[in-house]
């Protein structure tokens, strides 16, 4: 069996539509190889991975920049709710971010209003190739400098560790995995630092399934402009 095409949004019949691929929600997380032995299995998933990811960035570039505004202050309400309930108190707690690129939603000024409330604001930087990021301390008006891929990351040489990391979906699925960029990097980092990872997005960028595979994280959270949709509230679908 092999994945299958689906459009975004395809997971939960929303009017973005479109056939679970390869009958994806009937299919167990743990149904790819847990070891990763079978090549071709892998090169598969990577290949259904890379046209879903095509998808969803030509979806998103699509919208307006209203709707990008409102998407993203809904995802900081809820994001206010998540944090109420893990972390009430801000106060001297690093609490990660990021510089948004492709139409990703801005939470920036979410960041800063953490920043007025005494939370330690940052962003990640790749310093080296296949390696988890780097975290420098970031605040409204902070001098910025052109990091990988040309992304703006804080000019600071203090590096910091985040208890929250948010984590910017391109896609995901309702058992809280993650579908990024194709470098890893974010993977890589939540493995190696263990902080709390919420997970940030559209809600048309659900599918049934990423085909989790070896290497990928679960998330503690996913939000979107439709409030906690990871882990899922009582009734919800």
């Amino acid at each position: 069996m092999q994945p299958s095409t689906a459009g975004p949004g395809g997971a939960d019949g929303d009017e973005q539509g479109g056939s679970p691929p390869c009958q994806a929600a009937r299919i167990a997380p743990d149904y790819f190889d847990p070891l990763a032995v079978d090549a071709k299995q892998a090169r598969d998933v990577a290949r259904w991975r890379k046209a879903r990811r095509e998808e969803l960035l030509a979806h998103r570039a699509g919208l307006s920049i209203a709707a990008r505004q409102t998407a993203a202050a809904a995802i900081a309400r809820a994001l206010d709710e998540v944090l109420a309930a893990h972390l009430p108190d801000p106060r001297g707690r690093v609490i990660a971010g990021y510089w948004p690129i492709r139409s990703e939603p801005d939470l920036r000024p979410w960041l800063a209003r953490l920043h007025e409330r005494g939370a330690i604001p940052a962003l990640p930087e790749v310093v080296r190739p296949a390696s988890p990021l780097v975290f420098r301390p970031w605040h409204p008006g902070a001098a910025m400098r052109r990091g990988h891929w040309n992304i703006p990351v804080p000019a600071s040489a203090e590096t910091v560790a985040p208890e929250v990391v948010l984590a910017p979906l391109v896609g995901w699925d309702g058992a809280g995995y993650r579908l990024g960029y194709g470098g890893g990097y974010f993977d890589r980092t939540l493995a190696a630092r263990q902080p709390l990872a919420i997970g940030v997005g559209l809600q048309a960028a659900r599918l049934a399934t990423i085909y989790p595979q070896p290497h990928d994280i679960r998330l503690a959270a996913i939000v979107t402009e439709r409030g906690l949709q990871y882990p899922p509230r009582p009734g919800m679908a």
